[in-house]
């Protein structure tokens, strides 16, 4: 099993962690945890806490880490965490990313098939409709 830790600004990653419960009510998302970033929180903080968790989350696959914006104080934090075959990071959370992650996570043994799975279903779930159906 992949650990997931998602690391995102305030509530985002809370409100992520209820939508997965409605995809997948009898879950038990224990290989998941959230760190919700304060507008004022130390960096060091973040990272403390996510190095914590990580050690929490990893069964021997490695995690994935899931942020919200690049370049934004969550992103720059999990920047920080990345080993190479233990965790990886991806940005850009969004919900199909989400799903897709946690379709895969209890079965996939490859940390980086299920990143890039992740991606091109967070991807390939933005559409844009200039006209009505």
């Amino acid at each position: 099993m992949i650990g997931i830790l998602i690391i995102t600004h305030e509530t985002l990653g809370a409100a992520h962690q209820s939508l997965a419960r409605h995809f997948f009510p009898d879950a038990g998302f224990e290989h998941l945890r959230i760190i919700g970033v304060d507008s004022c929180e130390d960096h060091a903080d973040i990272i403390g806490r996510a190095h914590t968790l990580l050690a929490e989350l990893d069964s021997g696959h490695g995690v994935l880490i899931l942020t919200d914006i690049f370049g934004a104080t969550p992103c720059n934090a999990a920047m920080k965490l990345v080993e190479p075959g233990r965790s990886v990071i991806l940005t850009g959370l969004n919900a199909p990313m989400l799903v897709k992650t946690l379709q895969h996570a209890r079965d996939e043994t490859r940390l980086e098939h299920l990143a890039q799975s992740a991606r091109d279903a967070a991807v390939k779930g933005i559409m844009l409709f200039d006209q009505a159906l």
